[in-house]
């Protein structure tokens, strides 16, 4: 029987938040009891859109995270939060999410 490959949680941000945004990280996904580690991680200069006719370029950070089980709506919830007060960018989650203890788990990995 083959295991269920991992939940990866992709996490954009400046790379000058970084120590910042792991710690965050780090913090909710420990306290839901999921481990986790860094498998990938790049920095990249991109423009920002809408800028027209001008290029405004800055540099992007991409921490991309294997998760051991899958995230809940908390730990979403948090992740968001990042979001809403700009210490992220974005973030992503591709593999198993848990949608409550009645609706189960949702996986949006292609196979």
């Amino acid at each position: 029987m083959s295991e269920h490959p991992p939940t990866l949680l992709t996490i954009w941000l400046r790379p000058v938040h970084e120590e910042e945004t792991c710690y965050h990280v780090d913090e909710a996904l420990t306290t839901a009891g999921i481990t986790y580690r860094l498998i990938r991680q790049q920095v990249e200069r991109v423009s920002l859109e809408g800028a027209a006719p001008f290029v405004i370029t800055h540099l992007e950070k991409r921490l991309v995270f294997a998760l051991h089980a899958p995230l809940d709506p908390k730990v979403i919830e948090k992740l968001a939060l990042l979001v809403t007060t700009g210490l992220i960018f974005g973030f992503t989650v591709k593999g198993e999410i848990v949608l409550g203890s009645e609706e189960g788990v949702i996986n949006n990995l292609v196979e």
